[in-house]
C-alpha cells in the first residue's frame, strides 16, 4: 500500500534569522549611527572653525617689554618719530636742527641742520607724508621732506670697517646705521631731508603758529604772526601732460580773525584736511573756526568753547589721521574728539563742530603730548606724570597704559612706528620704546552691534562700510544693518512664500483630486531644482524693471486677484444647483479665472489708483515731493483692515445668516451670502479709507516708515522670487503633514456631518500643525542662508529701513561679495567671519525654538 505524501511541499521555515538580513540591519545601523554622528560633528567643527577665526578679533592689544635708553637733557621736541624697524629715532628742536639717534642705546647718529643760523619761530610735522613745514622769524616758510632711508647692500660692498661686524650686531658709519642682518648682507638705514623752495613772506613778521595740509593739488598752509596777522596760502601745482612742465600758482587769503585782547595770542591753530577751513585755539579751550574756501567768502563759522570748564586748559591740539578729527587735550588729562557735522542735509553752509568721544586720563595729570598712528585711527596721550595711554578713537578703546621709565617726568613727544608695530615715548632724561601689536583696535562687541559715532555723522548710527577709496578711510564694522537686510528678506520672502505654500498643500491634500494632485506636487517639487542664481538674474533683469514700470498696477494687484477670486467662489454658489453638481469639476477652473481677470482689472485700476492715492506719479510721491500722506495710508492698511473687517464680519454676521439661512432656499442663501461679500468689502474700504484720513490729519506719514523713494532692485523683489524659492519646500514639507493625520480622523469627521472645509480647518490641520510649523522653519531657514537671489536682486545697500521699495544687504550676500578681497587675518577679513558665525547662530537659535514648538504641538495630537 503506497504510503500517503504530506500536503506541504514547501521550504521549512528556519527559526534562525538569515546571516544576510543580519548583516544588512547591522551595516544600515552602522551606516545610520555613523552619519548621524558624522553630521553633529561637522557641525561642530564649522562652529569651532568659525569661533577660532573670530575668537582674535576680541583678543587685547599686545605690548611688549619696553627698552629704554638716557639721554642729554634737550629742549621739548617739534616732533619725534622711529623708523620702520626700530632701530632709529629722530627728534627736530626748536632751533631746526634734527638729531638722529640709536633706540637701543641713544648714541648719536647724525645731527642735520638744513636751515643753517634762520631762527625757526613754529614748526609742524605729517607723520602721514613725512613732511613737515617750518615758520621763520622773518615770516616765511619752508617746506621739508623727511624720511628714512633704507638700503641693502652685499658684505662686499659694505664698508671697510664694517667688515668685522658680527651678525645681528649695529655701528654706525658715516651718518647711517649698518646692521649686519645676515652673513652675506647688510642693511643700513639713515634720515634723509629734502628742502623745498622758500615760501616767501606775507608779512614780515615772526611766524609763531603755523599748520600745513598736502593734498593731490598742491599745498595748503596756514600761518599766524607775532603781529597778529593770519593768513591761509595756497599753492596749486599743475603739470602740462604735452610738456612736462609744471606751473605753480600762489594764493593768499587774509583772514580776519577776532581777536580776544584778554586771552592774548592763540595757542594753537588747526587747518583742516581740504584746506577750506581753519581754527584759532587759546589756552583757555575757545576756537574759532574759519570759512576760507574763497577770498571773497571768508567768514568766521563758529566759536566752540572746547573744554567746558573755565578752570581748565587747553595744552595740547592735534589732528588725527584724516586731518578731520580734532583730538584736545586739557590739564585735567581729559582728551576730546570734535569733528565737524553738517546740520542741513540740504546745504553745505551749515556746519559745526561736535564733540563725540572722551577719554580720561591717569589721575587728573595734564596732557603733555598727543601723537596719531599714521595707519589707523589710533592716538597716544602722554601726560604729566610720565603715563602713556593708547586709544582707538572710533571704537574708544583703551588699547595700552605704559609709563616712561623715570618716574615723575613729564612725557615731551610720543611716536608709532610706520607700521604700527611698536612705539616711542621721549622725556626729559631719555627714550622709552614698547613693541606693539594693536591686532584689532577697532573691533568690540559694542562697537559691531551697537551705535558708534563715526566722523561726519551728526549722532550715533548702525553703518557697515568696509573700504573707501583713501587710506585715512574710517572703517564702518557695524553688522546690524546686515542683520536687519537677513531679517528683512527673510521676513517678505515668507510673507508671499508661506500663505501661497500653506494653502496649496492644504488643498492639494484635502480637496484636490488624487490624480490631479499626483501631477501637481511633482510639478510643484521641480520648482526646487531651479538654481538660485538664475532667480536671481530673473530677478534682476526682468521681473525688476517690470514692477518698476507698472507699480501702481502691481499694488492693485495684491487688491484685485483676491477680490475677483473670491466673486468667483461666490459666483459658483449662484448657479443653479443641479447644474453644479452635474459639472462640478469645473468649479476650480471658474474660481481660477478670477485671477487672470484679476490681473486685468489691476491694470486698469492702477491708473486710478496712481491719479487717487498718490497725485498722479506714484514715483514722485514715493520720494515726498508731492501728495498728501492719505493715500499711501490707504494702500498699506487696506489689505490688513480688510482682514479685520471679515473677521469681524465672520463673528457677527454668520451666525444671524445660517439662522435665516434655515428658511431660505438655495439661491436665496447664495445670494445673500453674496451680498456679504460685497457689503464687507465696501465697509473695508470706507474703514480704511477713513483710518487713512485720521492718519494725516495727525501728521503722520508712512513715507519714511514702510514706504520710501523707490529703488528698482528692493524688497518686494526679493520677496516675490525668493517667495517662490521657499514655496517648493513649505509645500511639500506640509503636504506630508496632512497626508500623514490618519485616515480614521477624516472619517469620523465627515461621519459627523462636518464639511470637508470644516474637517480641514477644525481636525487636520490642528493635528498636522507641528509638521506645518517645521515646514515654515524650514522654509525660514532656506531664505535666512540665501545668498545669489539677494545678491542679485536686493541692490546690496547695507541700510536700516522697512521701506519695502529700497534694497538691502544680508549676510550672506555680504559674505559672498567681500570675503575674496579681504585680506587674510585682517580685522575686515575676521569680522566677516563674525558675520558667517552670527548667521549660524541665527539659524541655530530658530532651529532649536522650532523644534522645541514643534515637539510642543506634538505632544498636543500625539492622543489622537
Amino acid at each position: 500500500m503506497a504510503s500517503t505524501p504530506s500536503s506541504f511541499t514547501g521550504r521549512t521555515r528556519q527559526r534562525r534569522t538569515r546571516w544576510g538580513v543580519r548583516f544588512s540591519d547591522a551595516f544600515s545601523r552602522f551606516l545610520i549611527t555613523v552619519g548621524g554622528i558624522g553630521t553633529v560633528l561637522s557641525v561642530m567643527t564649522v562652529f569651532l572653525f568659525l569661533v577660532y577665526v573670530v575668537f582674535p578679533l576680541l583678543r587685547p592689544s599686545a605690548v611688549g617689554e619696553p627698552r629704554s635708553v638716557a639721554a642729554a637733557p634737550a629742549p621739548s621736541p617739534v616732533f619725534f618719530a622711529m623708523d620702520e624697524y626700530g632701530v632709529l629715532g629722530v627728534r627736530a628742536l626748536s632751533d631746526g636742527t634734527f638729531r638722529v639717534f640709536r633706540l637701543d642705546d641713544g648714541a648719536d647718529v647724525a645731527r642735520l641742520a638744513p636751515f643753517g643760523d634762520a631762527p625757526v619761530t613754529a614748526a609742524q610735522f605729517d607723520p602721514v607724508h613725512g613732511t613737515a613745514l617750518f615758520g621763520f622769524a622773518d615770516g616765511s616758510a619752508r617746506f621739508v621732506r623727511c624720511r628714512f632711508a633704507t638700503k641693502f647692500a652685499a658684505a662686499g660692498e659694505a664698508p671697510a670697517a664694517l667688515a668685522r661686524l658680527e651678525a645681528g650686531r649695529m655701528a654706525v658709519h658715516e651718518g647711517r646705521a649698518w646692521q649686519r642682518i645676515s652673513d652675506a648682507q647688510f642693511r643700513s638705514q639713515g634720515f634723509e631731508i629734502e628742502l623745498d623752495a622758500v615760501l616767501d613772506a606775507v608779512h614780515a613778521s615772526p611766524v609763531r603758529q603755523i599748520d600745513f595740509a598736502e593734498g593731490p593739488d598742491g599745498l595748503a598752509y596756514a600761518m599766524f604772526h607775532e603781529d597778529g596777522a593770519f593768513e591761509v596760502v595756497r599753492i596749486a601745482r599743475r603739470k602740462n601732460i604735452m610738456t612736462g612742465e609744471t606751473s605753480v600758482r600762489k594764493t593768499v587769503l587774509p583772514v580776519p580773525y577776532k581777536p580776544r585782547p584778554i586771552a592774548g595770542a592763540p595757542a594753537f591753530i588747526a587747518l583742516a584736511g581740504l584746506g577750506d577751513a581753519v581754527s584759532l585755539a587759546w589756552a583757555d579751550g575757545h576756537l574759532q573756526r574759519y570759512d576760507v574756501r574763497a577770498a571773497a567768502k571768508i567768514r568766521l563759522i563758529e566759536e566752540v568753547e572746547l573744554l567746558g570748564d573755565p578752570s581748565l586748559r587747553l595744552t595740547e591740539l592735534r589732528f588725527l589721521l584724516g586731518r578731520f578729527t580734532l583730538l584736545a587735550g586739557d590739564s585735567s588729562g581729559r582728551v576730546r574728539s570734535w569733528f565737524v557735522v553738517n546740520t542741513d542735509a540740504g546745504s553745505t553752509e551749515s556746519t559745526r563742530l561736535v564733540a563725540s568721544h572722551a577719554f580720561a586720563g591717569p589721575g587728573g595729570a595734564p596732557v603733555t603730548a598727543l601723537a596719531s598712528s599714521a595707519r589707523i585711527r589710533m592716538f597716544a596721550a602722554g601726560y604729566g606724570d610720565g603715563s602713556v595711554r593708547l586709544y582707538h578713537v572710533t571704537s574708544g578703546k583703551m588699547l595700552a597704559d605704559l609709563r616712561l621709565a623715570t618716574p615723575g617726568e613729564p612725557v615731551l613727544a610720543a611716536a608709532f612706528a610706520p607700521k604700527d608695530d611698536g612705539f616711542s615715548a621721549a622725556g626729559p632724561s631719555g627714550y622709552t620704546s614698547w613693541p606693539l601689536d594693536p591686532r584689532h583696535p577697532e573691533a568690540t562687541l559694542p562697537s559691531l552691534f551697537t551705535k558708534v559715532w563715526y566722523e561726519g555723522a551728526r549722532a550715533p548710527e548702525h553703518v557697515w562700510q568696509s573700504s573707501s577709496g583713501t587710506d585715512d578711510f574710517e572703517p564702518k564694522l557695524g553688522l546690524m544693518p546686515l542683520v536687519f537686510g537677513t531679517l528683512k528678506a527673510t521676513l517678505f520672502s515668507l510673507l508671499f512664500g508661506v500663505p501661497i505654500a500653506l494653502a496649496g498643500a492644504i488643498f492639494t491634500s484635502e480637496f484636490l483630486n488624487p490624480r490631479w494632485k499626483a501631477r501637481i506636487k511633482p510639478t510643484v517639487e521641480l520648482m526646487a531644482s531651479l538654481p538660485s542664481v538664475v532667480l536671481g538674474f530673473l530677478a534682476a533683469l526682468v521681473f525688476a524693471p517690470v514692477v518698476g514700470g507698472m507699480l501702481p498696477a502691481v499694488l492693485a494687484s495684491f487688491v484685485t486677484v483676491p477680490v475677483t477670486f473670491l466673486a468667483g467662489a461666490y459666483a459658483w454658489q449662484l448657479l443653479p444647483g443641479r447644474w453644479t453638481l452635474r459639472h462640478g469639476g469645473l468649479r476650480l477652473p471658474l474660481m481660477l479665472l478670477g485671477v487672470p481677470v484679476g490681473l486685468a482689472c489691476a491694470g486698469g485700476l492702477g491708473a486710478v489708483l496712481e491719479r487717487w492715492c498718490f497725485a498722479g506719479d506714484i514715483m514722485r510721491w514715493l520720494d515726498g515731493q508731492i501728495g498728501r500722506a492719505a493715500g499711501g495710508w490707504f494702500v498699506v492698511l487696506f489689505p490688513l483692515l480688510a482682514a479685520l473687517v471679515g473677521w469681524v464680519g465672520a463673528l457677527t454676521l454668520n451666525p444671524r445668516l445660517r439662522a435665516v439661512g434655515r428658511r431660505l432656499s438655495r439661491p436665496a442663501c447664495a445670494g445673500l451670502d453674496a451680498l456679504k461679500f460685497v457689503l464687507l468689502l465696501a465697509a473695508a474700504v470706507a474703514v480704511s479709507a477713513a483710518t487713512a484720513f485720521l492718519l494725516d490729519g495727525a501728521g503722520l506719514d508712512p513715507r519714511g516708515t514702510v514706504l520710501g523713494t523707490y529703488v528698482q532692485r528692493n524688497a518686494l523683489v526679493v520677496g516675490f522670487v525668493m517667495g517662490f524659492a521657499i514655496i517648493p519646500i513649505i509645500y511639500t514639507i506640509a503636504d506630508d503633514a496632512l497626508s500623514a493625520v490618519p485616515e480614521h480622523l477624516r472619517s469620523a469627521s465627515l461621519g459627523c456631518g462636518a464639511t470637508a472645509w470644516q474637517t480641514a480647518t477644525r481636525i487636520i490641520v490642528p493635528t498636522a500643525a507641528s509638521g506645518l510649523f517645521s515646514a515654515v522653519m524650514i522654509g525660514l531657514g532656506r531664505a535666512v542662508g540665501e545668498t545669489m537671489i539677494v545678491l542679485m536682486a536686493a541692490g546690496n545697500t547695507p541700510v536700516m529701513e522697512w521701506n519695502v521699495f529700497n534694497g538691502f544687504r544680508t549676510l550672506s550676500a555680504n559674505i559672498a561679495v567681500e570675503l575674496p578681497e579681504a585680506v587674510r587675518n585682517s580685522t575686515h577679513y575676521r569680522t566677516l567671519f563674525l558675520a558667517a558665525l552670527v548667521l549660524f547662530a541665527m539659524t541655530f537659535v530658530l532651529n532649536t525654538v522650532a523644534e522645541i514648538v514643534r515637539l510642543r504641538f506634538r505632544k498636543r495630537a500625539f492622543e489622537l
